[in-house]
Parts: structure tokens; C-alpha cells; sequence
């Protein structure tokens, strides 16, 4: 479902995040180890790293995802176990913080997982 952001969401209005991956306790494992939530932050990932001209930037996407990135080698299977990975707290406790209100929202869950943008 794809969300129309010429009309921002009220100040009042909260996001209401179904994680379709986490329902499902799915995780995206890329070839080189790297472990994302999910194939939506998976293609944010890609597209930012292939191509920093592409004006899609990791600081748009809300503080979230930059604490992933200046982190990322501990969510990688070169680096970590699986389990240290989906125990840690950036999976645990800073994603699912980030779902609370829309300024923090990655735009990936916004567009794909918020329920309240029906």
C-alpha cells in the first residue's frame, strides 16, 4: 500500500506499525552477511549504499536507521552471531521506538507497515 506524502499526518496522529516480517519472525539475511528487519529496509539499505546521488539519504529516514548504519558491522553474520544480532538493541528496543510517531518513522515502514495511512 503506497502512502500519499503531499498530505503529512497530523500532529496528533500516531503511526500503527504491523510489522508484517516480525508477525511472521522473518529476517532479511543479504549475501554478505548483513541482517535487516526486512526486505523494505533491505531495499533502503541498497539503494543508499549503491548510489549516494540518488538524494535518498540515510538521515531522512529518521535517526533509526543512522544508528544501524554507523553500526552495521555488528548486524552482520561476519561480525555477530544471529542470535547477538536479534537480541541486540537496535532490533529489540531503538526499531520498534522509532514506530511510535512519524517524525522518527522510517519511510520504508510508513509506505509498506502503517496501518493508520488506510
Amino acid at each position: 500500500m503506497a502512502t500519499d506524502l503531499s498530505h503529512p499526518p497530523t500532529e496528533n496522529k500516531k503511526p500503527c506499525i504491523t510489522c508484517k516480517w516480525l508477525q511472521e519472525e522473518k529476517i532479511l539475511v543479504n549475501p554478505d552477511g548483513q541482517v535487516l528487519p526486512c526486505c523494505y529496509l533491505g531495499n533502503t539499505s541498497f539503494l543508499n549504499e549503491s548510489d549516494p546521488t540518488s538524494g535518498r539519504m540515510w538521515d531522512q529516514e529518521g535517526f533509526v536507521l543512522n544508528e544501524y548504519k554507523k553500526n552495521k558491522e555488528d548486524f552482520n553474520l561476519n561480525n555477530k552471531t544471529l542470535a547477538e544480532i536479534l537480541n541486540s538493541k537496535w532490533f529489540n528496543e531503538d526499531l520498534p521506538k522509532s514506530w511510535e510517531r512519524y517524525d522518527t518513522l522510517p519511510m520504508a515502514c510508513r509506505t509498506f507497515c502503517d496501518d493508520a495511512e488506510v
